[in-house]
């Protein structure tokens, strides 16, 4: 008998608790919704299995929504015991819900709930069910995700300000304890990702007021110290659990600077804290799911602990359902994000079941981004548009290059994508072929050997984003990328870029290049810059010419800077990719090679995971040794190559 596990429709589970998260962001005692259109999980679905029993035995539908069973055309009732005859059956689940997402568990001797079910929701079409390995028992509740906890005690409090503050050492997620306290005494607790944030009685935005009780269990948020309004009452505790998923790290990187393992540690704990039921962009203050966060994480993650199920948890949450009447989180260039990434998640996984259910609601989304193009075909600003690409200053006076060039890209996925359904993936691949003939035509300047911003203004305004996306993504020729190295990446007139997000596409594009001594050179400036100010997880956004609480200040609020960002963790992915050189060759890693580039360090190693397996690469000057726990690998070392034996160690010397 196979593990019974608890069932519901494909993408509900997601979509539920993308709900869930999106209503959690509180503020001054209020909660602030996303305001982006979101999609809910359908109230009525049809379970159904056709399965034989060799005699008489006894089940129990077990589901917290209403409904009934229906097996060969009689009904009976859930949450009851029904006793089913020898023969073949064909059961039916029907349930609904007012609210929530409806599931449904069974656990008896010839039948339990699990992957080879069906279901629908009251249209013809038969979907396979989805599920999760982590809800295998009649006690759990898919409604509730699944997180652990480890307590934290801090590391120091000190009293001030007419109260005490409490420093727990390091950005961390979750609820704060007190007991002992004194039910009749009113206190407030502040929370501050900074040590000036918590104490910050005017300014501050997440806070809490208590009374009335001695003990109490205060609302999970991210934060590092925290502040109470009051001198505590003798013997009274305070603590915090940390609530996070057991993902377990694989990969890893030292070199003989111990500062970049201390970066590479601080990287993979900010991704860590950022990891939960999908990618948030940060813990303290939106929390919530950002496409153009996610497209990042989805690569770090590959380079960290290659989790399948949190990236794909996040795709879903973030695609939603038909009808589209907004672009995801609002900005044209996170719809785009979201549909190269399906393209890139198979190329990760080789998951075609998911390109199959998702491609449906890919091809609708992509209707409405299309939908809204301008007469020339380009992504243009309609009411209700956020056009973003990254926080710099940039000429949006009409339509912006480098809106265009992810909208050729998404045109070769979406071709891609169809290609693999056995679908037509001509109509795609002929408008990405004109798109780029306009790109080209419009927003080349010849005179500066670079894309300008837009056409439209006149100014021929020239920033790095387009010219990175045009590197990155293969737009233009290796020689013109390398034209672009020089007149863009390299010029210190261009505007230089301020945030871990799109410094990531930048070291990204130098590297891709051959510029790795760039990339060590950031890390350790900029990323380093941050460690050296005291971060203990990166940050949002890091300006190295402002000092003190100039830091904290973002979107017009004195701490409105996240210090703890999922897209800051970018390093993790730059030096496996790029230092230790692994990247895949084929779909799923069947194929992958190794190829080291030490740049300006003198020694490394480290560890990358693969799709089903890891590779670790100890590299110098004079040699390389690797070892993979999978087939497939080829070391590219000098010049040459050599086939990666699996689980044994091959050194190549210089």
């Amino acid at each position: 008998m196979k593990q019974a596990k608890w069932i519901w429709y494909p993408g509900d589970f997601e979509i539920h608790h993308n709900i869930l998260v999106h209503s959690r962001r509180d503020r001054e005692g209020y909660i602030i919704p996303s305001g982006w259109d979101t999609s809910a999980p359908y109230p009525m679905v049809d379970f159904s299995k056709k399965f034989t029993a060799p005699e008489d035995f006894t089940l129990r539908i077990v589901t917290r929504a209403k409904g009934c069973g229906r097996i060969d055309g009689v009904h009976f009732g859930v949450n009851q015991d029904v006793k089913i005859p020898a023969g073949e059956h064909d059961l039916h689940v029907l349930l609904v819900s007012d609210g929530g997402l409806p599931s449904c568990y069974i656990n008896s001797k010839y039948l339990v709930t699990d992957e080879s079910w069906n279901v629908t929701h009251g249209t013809a079409q038969l979907q396979k069910v989805g599920c999760e390995p982590v809800y295998p028992n009649e006690a759990d509740d898919p409604a509730v995700f699944p997180f652990s906890y480890e307590r934290v005690d801090p590391v120091g409090w000190e009293e001030t300000g007419g109260g005490v503050l409490f420093d727990f050492g390091k950005e961390l997620f979750g609820p704060v304890y007190l007991s002992g306290m004194e039910p009749d005494r009113t206190l407030v607790a502040n929370y501050g990702e900074s040590r000036e944030e918590a104490l910050d009685l005017e300014e501050i935005t997440i806070r809490e007021t208590l009374g009335g009780n001695t003990d109490y269990r205060l609302v999970p948020r991210g934060f590092r110290y925290l502040f109470l309004s009051a001198p505590l009452p003798d013997g009274a505790k305070v603590w915090a659990e940390y609530e996070y998923l057991p993902l377990k790290d694989i990969g890893a990187f030292s070199c003989e600077d111990p500062m970049i393992a201390r970066l590479y540690d601080v990287c993979a704990y900010t991704f860590h804290i950022n990891s939960r039921e999908f990618y948030l962009d940060g813990v303290k203050h939106d929390r919530w799911v950002w496409s153009g966060d996610a497209y990042q994480s989805y690569k770090i993650n590959r380079y960290l602990y290659f989790d399948q199920q949190i990236t794909r948890r996040t795709i879903l949450a973030l695609l939603g359902k038909p009808p589209y009447e907004s672009h995801i989180n609002t900005i044209n260039d996170y719809t785009m994000y979201l549909l190269i990434s399906i393209a890139e998640y198979y190329q990760d996984y080789g998951d075609l079941d998911f390109v199959r259910f998702v491609f449906p609601r890919a091809k609708e989304l992509f209707r409405f981004l299309t939908g809204r193009l301008d007469g020339d075909g380009l992504v243009c600003q309609r009411e209700g548009d956020w056009i973003f690409i990254d926080w710099s200053e940039m000429d949006k006076d009409g339509p912006l290059c480098a809106e265009q060039i992810l909208l050729w890209k998404t045109y070769w996925s979406m071709g891609k994508l169809a290609a693999l359904l056995g679908e037509a993936s001509e109509p795609y691949e002929t408008a990405a072929e004109e798109l780029q003939k306009t790109i080209l035509e419009k927003f080349w300047d010849e005179e500066q050997r670079a894309f300008a911003d837009t056409f439209a203004s006149g100014r021929r305004n020239v920033t790095r984003h387009a010219n990175i996306f045009a590197i990155l993504y293969d737009f233009v020729e290796e020689e013109t990328q390398r034209i672009l190295l020089r007149s863009v990446l390299q010029n210190d007139r261009i505007t230089a870029i301020s945030t871990p997000y799109f410094k990531f596409y930048e070291l990204e594009a130098f590297c891709k290049l051959g510029e790795v001594e760039v990339m060590q050179e950031k890390l350790k400036s900029y990323w380093g810059g941050m460690l050296e100010l005291g971060a203990t997880t990166i940050w949002e956004r890091f300006d190295p010419n402002e000092t003190g609480i100039e830091h904290y200040g973002m979107y017009g609020e004195k701490y409105g800077c996240s210090l703890c960002h999922a897209w800051g963790s970018g390093p993790i992915y730059l030096l496996g990719r790029y230092c230790l050189g692994v990247s895949a060759a084929d779909v799923a890693y069947r194929t992958f090679v190794v190829e080291p580039n030490l740049g300006n360090y003198r020694e490394m190693e480290g560890t990358v995971p693969l799709y089903g397996g890891q590779v670790r690469v100890t590299c110098s000057k004079d040699s390389v040794t690797v070892l993979a726990d999978r087939d497939g690998g080829v070391l590219k070392w000098n010049g040459k190559e050599y086939p990666i034996p699996v689980n044994q160690e091959l050194t190549v010397k210089r």
